[in-house]
């Protein structure tokens, strides 16, 4: 998934980490912006600055934006950062699910049954 940003598209993970650095900075620039993100989060404010290293923490932050219309909203219309170009970038931050292979021998086991219900009695 590849997304415009910058008059670039978002090629892979430095692009999504500059995206979500650029969002974290457009946050703690507002006092109420601020404030609601420490509410939610639950973090402090002497954290933000070591936890922003973290690729997780800048997934969160992607996705906490994303969740929120109004702040995606505000940063497409101050940041230029377009909603799509918020979703790629969450795209390149998430983990790769882990695939294991089936064997063989081993058999997927099907969801159970839950009873059926007779609705006209």
């Amino acid at each position: 998934m590849t997304e415009i940003f910058e008059r670039r598209a978002i090629a892979g993970r430095g692009d999504a980490e500059s995206v979500a650095i650029q969002v974290l900075n457009f946050i703690v620039s507002d006092v109420d912006r601020i404030i609601q993100f420490l509410n939610v989060t639950g973090l402090q404010p002497e954290t933000i600055r070591a936890s922003a290293t973290s690729s997780h923490f800048l997934l969160g932050v992607l996705e906490y934006v994303a969740k929120d219309d109004e702040l995606l909203k505000a940063v497409d219309e101050e940041l230029k950062i377009r909603p799509a170009a918020v979703l790629a970038a969450i795209v390149h931050l998430s983990p790769e699910p882990e695939m294991k292979p089936l064997d063989n021998d081993e058999s997927v086991d099907a969801a159970p049954q839950l009873p059926r219900r007779n609705l006209f009695h």
